[in-house]
């Protein structure tokens, strides 16, 4: 029930914006790292509309720990001597890329009170489809385990939310730079680069 209503309300406020002539899109992009999650970095990108304090957008992002790393894995069985983990060099890894597209909304709070404010500090959230996608292995198993290494892939699709606060400040009428916490997954901290056409 929330998520017909929170997606009726997008629409209508979208096509409302349009129909009166107070479509002023942007585009925004946001890079930052997960605040509890180690080596997690975080780009996205929001096409959107604003008016007056509202904005209303389009958002993607990805979420993934080997945006600077490579991973490789490789498992040899040799027919005549089984699987030797030592012989193979196989090393215990794992990573996760989570991607997701959602509608958005966000509160600018100072201009609500001051409208030609060059700062801006906005509260918002969004809702949408996320895809999970994630590889990892195992060779530390117990002595009387039947298995010495373990290599394995998930991939899923779900709906999840998102909730952002974030601070941004007009360096020229139509370019505002910022900062940012929050996030689909793992929660992120980083800085924005928005510009308004």
């Amino acid at each position: 029930m929330v998520k017909r209503l929170f997606i009726s309300m997008f629409f209508v406020a979208f096509f409302y914006l349009y129909s009166n002539a107070q479509f002023n899109p942007y585009v925004e992009l946001k890079s930052g790292v997960a605040a509890n999650h180690k080596d997690t970095g975080m780009l996205a990108v929001e096409f959107g509309t604003t008016y007056k304090w509202l904005d209303v957008a389009l958002y993607a992002d990805i979420q993934s720990n080997n945006f600077w790393k490579e991973y490789s894995g490789e498992v040899n069985i040799h027919k005549e001597e089984g699987y030797n983990p030592n012989r193979n060099h196989n090393a215990d890894f794992g990573y996760f890329t989570n991607t997701s597209l959602q509608m958005v909304a966000k509160i600018d709070i100072v201009r609500l009170f001051a409208t030609d404010s060059r700062h801006s500090l906005k509260v918002g959230g969004g809702y949408g489809v996320i895809r999970y996608q994630k590889a990892w292995s195992k060779s530390d198993f117990p002595d009387n385990s039947s298995v010495e290494y373990n290599l394995t892939t998930k991939s899923d699709i779900g709906r999840l939310g998102s909730l952002y606060v974030s601070y941004g400040y007009k360096v020229k009428p139509k370019l505002i730079v910022g900062t940012y916490f929050g996030g689909t997954y793992y929660p992120s901290i980083g800085l924005s680069l928005r510009r308004n056409f």
